[in-house]
């Protein structure tokens, strides 16, 4: 059983099945990932950089090429089908010894080094998933959304809803409603202003439950996800944020918060002003401005931090500071309601980013930043995305 893409690009009947598109082998290998369907990742990836293997013109013309091509073709229909696997391996492994002892035809676009060419066997593939509306939810409608909302809430109980160019697009009574919720799947983001003046950026894959108005002593909202908050000063209703795993209270301040579930990293980072975090724990822990404070395993870990590597997502663009690609290409899937696999053992430790790359709507410019920024190749194939990893 084959495990990686090298196993793919090392075998005969791969190698004979890309050069001459024979229509006996298409239906070996279909059957062969129907029963291997785990592969399948590895299999297209191979199929991928199977396609950055060249011949060497000089050395071998086109009509050379195609009298070869008809060869191999010839010799495999005249050969019984009973026979057609066994004699596939021999006569592709005859044709392969020949094409490489005889005109030296194999190499990758650009690298030639046996080191080089291992290297471009790594890859991480990605892909660009399904888009999802984004939901507000009330008591009584729930609505729908294709593209990033930002919602108004004004004092009569209106949520106005607007595009990103600031047009009106739906006003939405939620004036009798106990607690709204906005869903804001991968791939989009949203903005929410309260009666209060208080506003949020959501980011990509989150849910914020909020009241109509804030009511009592208190201001609350709940999070899943991440967002960055802008609280209007109030010293006689704090505003807190509640996660599953803690509790950040403020009176009026600048920070962002992540919490994407209890596998990720739950974070505080605090750009202004000055919030307590309290954990499952019930302990209470205080930040000053420029801290981020990290929840591991219930316990709170602080350290200073450059602020706009955490909030910057909100303008438009990622501040990157020796940051790995793994986590990179996370905030990247969010973004962008993409899917990256990246494989357990592929050494990621030396592959990091330093800059600065804007979040625009062209998902090649962003992925050619990143592909630059980090020393890989990048290349897309419709909705498939690869990046090569070079060491």
């Amino acid at each position: 059983m084959k495990k990686d893409i090298k196993d793919f690009l090392k075998d005969a009947d791969f190698i004979l099945w890309r050069l001459t598109g024979d229509s006996g082998l298409d239906k070996y290998w279909a059957d062969y990932i129907g029963q291997h369907p785990g592969l399948e990742e590895d299999f297209d990836a191979a199929i991928h950089l199977f396609s950055s293997i060249k011949l060497e013109h000089e050395k071998l013309t086109e009509n050379e090429y195609l009298h070869l091509k008809e060869r191999i073709l010839h010799s495999v229909s005249q050969k019984k089908k009973k026979k057609r696997v066994s004699l596939f391996i021999r006569y592709a492994t005859a044709a392969c010894i020949a094409l490489i002892a005889g005109f030296s035809v194999f190499y990758f676009t650009g690298n030639r080094e046996d080191k080089k060419m291992l290297a471009m066997n790594q890859m991480i593939v990605g892909e660009n998933l399904e888009e999802e509306d984004i939901y507000l939810i009330t008591d009584s409608e729930t609505t729908s959304f294709s593209q990033d909302v930002v919602v108004k809430i004004d004092k009569k109980g209106s949520a106005i809803m607007q595009d990103a160019n600031g047009e009106k697009t739906a006003r939405i009574d939620v004036g009798k409603t106990e607690m709204n919720q906005l869903i804001v799947p991968y791939g989009k983001r949203s903005q929410v202003e309260f009666s209060d003046g208080t506003k949020v950026w959501i980011n990509s894959g989150s849910a914020l439950k909020f009241p109509s108005s804030f009511k009592g002593k208190t201001r609350e909202v709940t999070l899943s996800g991440e967002m960055y908050v802008e609280v209007a000063k109030d010293n006689s209703r704090p505003f807190f944020v509640n996660t599953p795993d803690f509790q950040v209270k403020v009176y009026g301040t600048k920070f962002n918060i992540s919490s994407y579930g209890s596998m990720e990293i739950q974070s505080i980072v605090l750009v202004e002003g000055s919030v307590s975090v309290k954990g499952t724990a019930q302990e209470e822990t205080f930040m000053e401005p420029d801290e981020r404070l990290v929840l591991r395993n219930n316990r709170m870990e602080k350290s200073r931090v450059d602020v706009a590597e955490y909030i910057s997502w909100k303008d438009g663009y990622l501040q990157l500071n020796k940051t790995p690609i793994a986590d990179v290409l996370k905030r990247i899937e969010r973004y962008y309601n993409l899917s990256f696999n990246i494989q357990e053992e592929l050494d990621l430790s030396s592959k990091t980013c330093s800059g600065k790359i804007y979040l625009s709507d062209n998902l090649d410019n962003v992925m050619k930043a990143i592909s630059l920024l980090s020393a890989t190749q990048y290349e897309r194939d419709d909705k498939k995305i690869y990046i090569h990893i070079n060491f």
